[in-house]
């Protein structure tokens, strides 16, 4: 279960740069998309959405995988046409 102090910092994030119901709609995607606890979705713009991962090995891992999650993302969200990743805080 998130815990209160990342929910409060996902909204406020969301809210700050504008981000609302489609940015929401692709992070609850990836969550099911990846089944990964270790990564999130940092951002979205001009089509590629940036993905998060909490360690270089999951990053890694994340990368062996891009052409299938762009795959379903991109089935999803047809606006979704090119998918990066980066280590960096990954509590959603």
């Amino acid at each position: 279960m998130d815990s209160i102090k990342n929910i409060v910092s996902g909204v406020i994030g969301q809210m700050s740069s504008g981000k609302g119901g489609a940015f929401a709609d692709i992070q609850a995607a990836w969550g099911k998309i990846s089944k990964d606890q270790g990564s999130r979705v940092a951002d979205f713009k001009d089509g590629c959405v940036t993905i998060s991962a909490d360690s270089s090995l999951r990053l890694v891992r994340l990368n062996l995988n891009r052409e299938s999650l762009l795959k379903e993302l991109h089935r999803e969200f047809p606006s979704i046409v090119k998918i990066s990743f980066k280590v960096g805080p990954a509590s959603s």
